[in-house]
């Protein structure tokens, strides 16, 4: 019998030290994250366009002018493109990293116009085209990469969540934190503390980044963006103690309040005021 019994306990052991560790820091329903992407791509150059183009990974688009100058005269062809794309990655239960690139370019055009002179009824190479006139065209680009990662929380009874957003690349990555009522939550600043998420009766925490590059030139200038950015998302469970910890002081510096009825303590002393019963009166002992 005593052999069993070790057997059971061997078998046993190893599985309920797994288990526990799967149980989570939570009672709860684990966290819930979910990840939209939405890319947009809006060109233009002289005449050809506007073109739209939208995806959810990656969306491009170009355009091209058509300029001519008269008597062959020089000239240059607009022309505009755009691409963005957007990424998810999952790095654990609780994390995931998003990663967004965004490229413009977006070179101007011109061509050249006889003011006065026909080059019908006057060709080219006689002279016909006098008083030349440049016009200048433009092409544009505007692109925008974007992601937006939803937040669910637990409604049971669970802790909270502390939120930690890493972003490196692109200094014109915008990232805004939304809270359930609509109000938008302040992210980490360096060496300041990641915000903490309540658990909410209603609604989801958003998270929103947006990559833009937009270029716009005119006649013989030109201008190329190509920026990318990554976003690390991580929370961290905290101890379901940790936020009754720093309520109950709030309590404590209430309890002062309460006690002061307490100060009625001098009621206590009324059975001083019974001291008449003591015994002075015996003080007939000298009759002895």
């Amino acid at each position: 019998m005593r052999t069993l019994r070790l057997k059971l306990l061997i078998l046993v052991t190893p599985f309920s030290l797994f288990s526990i560790p799967s149980y989570g820091e939570s009672k709860g329903a684990p966290v819930e994250i979910v990840a939209k992407t939405y890319n947009r791509v809006l060109v233009q150059a002289n005449k050809d366009g506007p073109r739209l183009a939208i995806d959810d990974k990656e969306a491009e688009a170009s355009a091209s002018g058509k300029e001519a100058s008269h008597c062959n005269q020089d000239r240059q062809t607009s022309f505009a493109k755009g691409r963005a794309k957007t990424s998810v990655n999952k790095l654990n239960e609780m994390g995931l990293e998003v990663n967004l690139e965004s490229a413009a370019f977006a070179r101007g055009g011109y061509f050249i116009t006889c003011q006065e002179s026909n080059p019908r009824q006057f060709p080219c190479d006689t002279g016909g085209c006098l008083g030349n006139v440049t016009n200048n065209k433009l092409a544009s680009a505007d692109v925008s990469s974007s992601a937006r990662v939803e937040l669910r929380l637990p409604t049971a009874d669970s802790s909270d969540y502390r939120i930690k957003i890493s972003k490196s690349g692109s200094s014109d990555l915008v990232a805004t934190l939304m809270g359930p009522d609509g109000k938008e939550i302040k992210l980490n600043e360096p060496g300041g503390k990641e915000p903490v998420l309540r658990r909410a009766s209603k609604g989801s925490y958003h998270l929103n980044l947006e990559l833009p590059a937009v270029a716009s030139k005119k006649g013989q200038d030109r201008e190329e963006l190509e920026k990318s950015a990554t976003v690390r998302v991580q929370l961290t469970a905290l101890p379901a103690h940790e936020p009754s910890k720093l309520e109950t002081p709030k309590s404590e510096a209430s309890k002062p309040e309460t006690s002061k009825p307490e100060t009625s303590k001098p009621e206590t002393s009324k059975p001083e005021t019974s001291k008449p019963e003591t015994p002075k009166s015996e003080t007939p002992k000298p009759k002895k």
